[in-house]
């Protein structure tokens, strides 16, 4: 198909050189006979109105040319576009896929081992804690599923109020489980000012953040969440000691449905969605979410938001 196209493409141009080539010919043929017939009083302006022609067509065939290309480029680059997005979501629905049947798995067979009968106590609270830890999984899952749909729909309604956000980022950090892979959680630095936010949106983007950090961190490592300020912003920075992400990576991460390329991180569970989701949260709080690769090997994301 791509060959294909590549011959018609290359096919219309031809014709395009082609009848521009015919039609200068034709017109120095038309001056040629005309020249034969004139007064020496007129050769001076037919000479003059032969350049006009061939000027004109020449500059005809350039600008149908580059129009032609120009028309080529801009289906190339949206086709190409679209192909991408399709295959982005086509990953994205295996993920989802894979993401909900093993959490829902894991609490059909936590289920069907509650009924056996005389089930030690102890082994019904694991199993029980286990199933609550699958229900939260695919409760989050579904969440992130429906405020994409929400965010994609320009539907996101904020409801902000003045927040300290150390207070705010505390109680938050106080709700996350530390011990996955032996990552320590650790809260540096503090801040009394405050900023106008939707407390569940931004809890939302804190936390698809911090997941990210300890999805992706190394193990036995530890995840640092600091606070800082400028004269018009403050920020929440979200450290771990992970795998750097290339530059040319900085922007597409943020994207919806993308993944990174590094095999460490495409061997991770994921659908692609949860920083997509932080950062269009980010931003309809007029704020920014970028991410850098520190000195030391580490990665920050930092989500920074007027005052």
């Amino acid at each position: 198909m791509r060959w294909f196209s590549i011959g018609v493409i290359g096919y219309m141009i031809l014709g395009i050189i082609w009848w521009g080539m015919l039609l200068y010919n034709k017109n120095n043929d038309l001056y040629t006979a005309l020249q034969s017939v004139a007064s020496p009083d007129q050769l001076g302006d037919l000479k003059s109105e032969r350049a006009k022609q061939n000027l004109m067509i020449i500059g005809e065939g350039i600008v149908l040319g580059l129009s032609l290309l120009a028309g080529i480029f801009i289906i190339n680059r949206s086709a190409n576009r679209e192909i991408r997005n399709a295959k982005l979501q086509s990953n994205f629905l295996l993920s989802v896929s894979h993401e909900l049947k093993s959490p829902i798995a894991a609490i059909k067979l936590a289920l069907e081992t509650l009924r056996r009968p005389k089930l030690p106590v102890q082994s019904a609270s694991k199993i029980t804690t286990s199933a609550v830890k699958d229900a939260n999984r695919l409760e989050k899952l579904v969440q992130n599923i429906l405020l994409s749909a929400t965010i994609e729909e320009s539907k996101l309604e904020l409801y902000k109020e003045e927040v300290n956000l150390n207070t705010f980022i505390t109680t938050l950090l106080d709700q996350i489980p530390t011990a996955a892979r032996g990552i320590q959680l650790t809260q540096e630095g503090q801040t009394n000012d405050t900023s106008l936010i939707d407390r569940y949106y931004l809890q939302q983007t804190i936390m698809n953040i911090v997941d990210n950090a300890i999805k992706y961190a190394r193990s036995n490592t530890e995840i640092i969440v600091s606070l800082t300020s400028t004269e018009h912003q403050n920020h929440v920075h979200i450290t771990n000691v992970g795998y750097p992400i290339p530059d040319k990576e900085k922007k597409a991460i943020f994207e919806k449905f993308y993944r990174g390329q590094q095999k460490e991180i495409r061997n991770q569970e994921g659908t692609g969605i949860g920083l997509y989701i932080a950062h269009q949260i980010v931003l309809a709080h007029q704020g920014n979410l970028s991410v850098e690769n520190l000195a030391d090997g580490r990665v920050r994301f930092t989500v920074s938001l007027p005052k």
